[in-house]
């Protein structure tokens, strides 16, 4: 990676948002979400960057997760499994049987 700063750059942003996710308690997690949003904005990288921007946007969204432990995962897998039976599902032209094929496939 010292061939490739960006992509050694983009390597430790990784790693420190799965470092991250292992923090035990809410207030740890909010001084440390904070230290590296500081961090990630200051990147030269500009993917780093924009994940900086992208979780100052989204802190309250991502610090309830050490509240509670729970994430939308599974939401997102239903939404997925419709888009994909929508895609395979053009040209129906009931609507039930489209809700229908969509309640087997996510049921």
């Amino acid at each position: 990676l010292k061939k490739h700063p960006h992509l050694n750059e983009m390597y430790h942003a990784k790693e420190a948002l799965q470092c991250f996710y292992r923090i035990k308690g809410y207030e740890k997690a909010s001084v440390a979400i904070d230290k590296m949003i500081e961090r990630f904005r200051e990147s030269k990288t500009k993917e780093v960057k924009r994940l900086g921007n992208t979780l100052k946007y989204w802190r309250q969204e991502v610090l309830n997760y050490f509240r509670k432990r729970l994430t939308n995962a599974r939401l997102e897998g239903f939404n997925n499994k419709a888009s994909l039976v929508r895609r395979r599902a053009y040209g129906y032209k009931n609507p039930n049987n489209y809700r229908l094929r969509l309640l087997s496939v996510c049921g």
